[in-house]
């Protein structure tokens, strides 16, 4: 990667109305949370650190994979539009350079706010005297950087494939109206309409990164199979917790490494003027 493009990119995406919007949602989501815990509101269920943060979690597994794809998604045809992809190429550098400095800013915009609204939410706890758990912290955090990595490399591959910016955030809301569709209950619903196995149906959801991400944070607070689903429950019973929890935190990082990979090899190969 070429660093003197990649802190042009980066000051580019820090104008970026996206991560205004990325950081004025996370404190919201951080606030609002705060004043329920310290409300104790039993009728909502958040008493306590743990669920207190799961419930910002569970909020921002819709949150953080559109605002990944959003960021990603028009990053190569938008810096063709303007001409910046141009003018990139016929600098001495090459085309995987070109590719990091266009990629890794954004990534780093989007685990940003991440890292800090949990460690944010994290330190309030701290300081109101509850006990804040390290082991569950990293494992949330583990939850929403992978989520910001796989729905970002997800929204970088469309953006090389796409030849348009209106074709590229179509296939990003694609992706996400399938992500968030794609969930435990409607691959049971199709399961009983045509009779799948179900080890095909667990297998599709788990294929799913913001399905495992709910699943991974259900495990965390409550393993006892209270609240997981379907599909968590079926996972938890077969695999067991530990293992749960790492497959389902693992496999987003997993997805997110393979997509960059494929975005990588599409743009440095197609015509991308």
């Amino acid at each position: 990667m070429n660093f003197a493009l990649a802190r042009l990119e980066a000051r580019s995406v820090i104008r970026a109305r996206w991560f205004f919007a990325s950081i004025v949602l996370s404190a919201l989501l951080v606030g609002f949370f705060l004043v329920v815990a310290a409300r104790e509101s039993s009728v909502l269920g958040f008493t306590g650190f743990g669920k207190v943060m799961a419930g910002v979690v569970q909020a921002s597994l819709l949150l953080v994979p559109l605002l990944a794809l959003a960021s990603t998604a028009q990053a190569v045809t938008a810096a063709r539009q303007a001409g910046v992809l141009e003018w990139y190429m016929s600098q001495p550098v090459s085309r995987n350079a070109c590719f990091g400095a266009l990629f890794f800013p954004r990534l780093a915009a989007l685990v940003l706010p991440v890292v800090v609204s949990l460690l944010g939410l994290a330190g309030a706890a701290a300081a109101l005297g509850q006990p804040v758990p390290i082991g569950l912290v990293l494992t949330f955090l583990g939850v929403l950087v992978g989520q910001a990595l796989a729905f970002g490399a997800l929204g970088m591959w469309v953006s090389t494939l796409a030849r348009a910016p209106e074709q590229a955030l179509l296939g990003a809301v694609a992706v996400w109206m399938g992500a968030a569709i794609l969930v435990d209950f409607v691959l049971l619903g199709v399961l009983l309409r045509w009779d799948l196995p179900p080890m095909m149906v667990f297998l599709l959801a788990g294929l799913n990164p913001m399905q495992d991400g709910r699943i991974a944070v259900l495990a965390a607070v409550d393993p006892q199979l209270g609240v997981l689903g379907p599909v968590g429950t079926w996972a938890v019973a077969t695999l067991g917790a530990p293992a749960t929890l790492a497959i389902t935190v693992g496999w987003p990082l997993v997805l997110a490494l393979v997509f960059s990979l494929l975005a990588r090899r599409t743009f440095a190969r197609r015509d991308v003027l």
